[in-house]
């Protein structure tokens, strides 16, 4: 969570506060809602590696996400998010990082369509 020693921390680092927050974890609907919640309303942007986040049961971790993304966090990838990050394929770090996202991970079963979405009722 966005506590005063945390808080302090990021202010040691980066003189004052970053204009944006990476966050994954375990619990998403605890611990990652609850940081992210305080890093929002401490005007600091939100990018949450859906793919890196978990709950116990999956329904907490998506129902989370969907509040997430509703509070104004960006929810992606962890593809999406490094690549993000890298900027273009000229970042001098492309090269080695690019045969690491290659590899597939574990499917979540996130975003799975709803039965509206497929056309039921």
């Amino acid at each position: 969570m966005f506590v005063p020693p945390v808080e302090n921390k990021i202010k040691e680092i980066f003189g004052d506060k970053p204009k944006t927050a990476v966050l994954f974890g375990v619990e998403t609907h605890v611990c990652i809602e609850q940081t992210a919640f305080d890093l929002i309303n401490n005007s600091i942007d939100v990018w949450l590696v859906a793919d890196c986040s978990a709950s116990r049961l999956n329904q907490d971790r998506d129902l989370a996400l969907e509040r997430l993304r509703h509070i104004g966090c960006i929810i992606a990838s962890a593809e999406s998010i490094i690549f993000n990050l890298l900027g273009d394929k000229d970042h001098e770090s492309f090269k080695k990082i690019a045969p690491l996202v290659k590899k597939v991970s574990t499917e979540l079963n996130l975003w799975q369509p709803t039965a509206t979405a497929k056309g039921k009722n």
